[in-house]
């Protein structure tokens, strides 16, 4: 799933957090992903198109999957909200792939 990702939007970082990352899945767990863009969104560049990219790339793997894309920036911005996502992601999560 990386490789697809990563070969699909080219990120900085790609995370797996939750029950995949912390290692209690089961059979109907999603894998939870956090994609993290080298570059802010704006109107010539939009989540919604990297979003759409990731999930065609991921459409072959068979299992429920939970995508958050966003920005270095946005990261950095929300990394030490005591209630964002970002946080646990990064707190409970495994980083797959860094291109820093």
């Amino acid at each position: 799933m990386t490789r697809a990702v990563v070969e699909a939007v080219h990120p900085e970082q790609v995370l797996v957090f939750g029950s995949h990352a912390r290692g209690d899945a089961t059979a109907d767990s999603d894998v939870d992903l956090l994609v993290v863009e080298k570059e802010p969104f704006d109107l010539g560049r939009s989540r919604r198109h990297e979003l759409r990219q990731i999930r065609r790339a991921l459409s072959r793997f068979p299992v429920p999957k939970d995508v958050l894309v966003y920005s270095r920036d946005e990261v950095e911005r929300w990394k030490a909200s005591r209630n964002h996502i970002i946080r646990k992601a990064y707190r409970e999560g495994k980083v797959l792939y860094n291109d820093e």
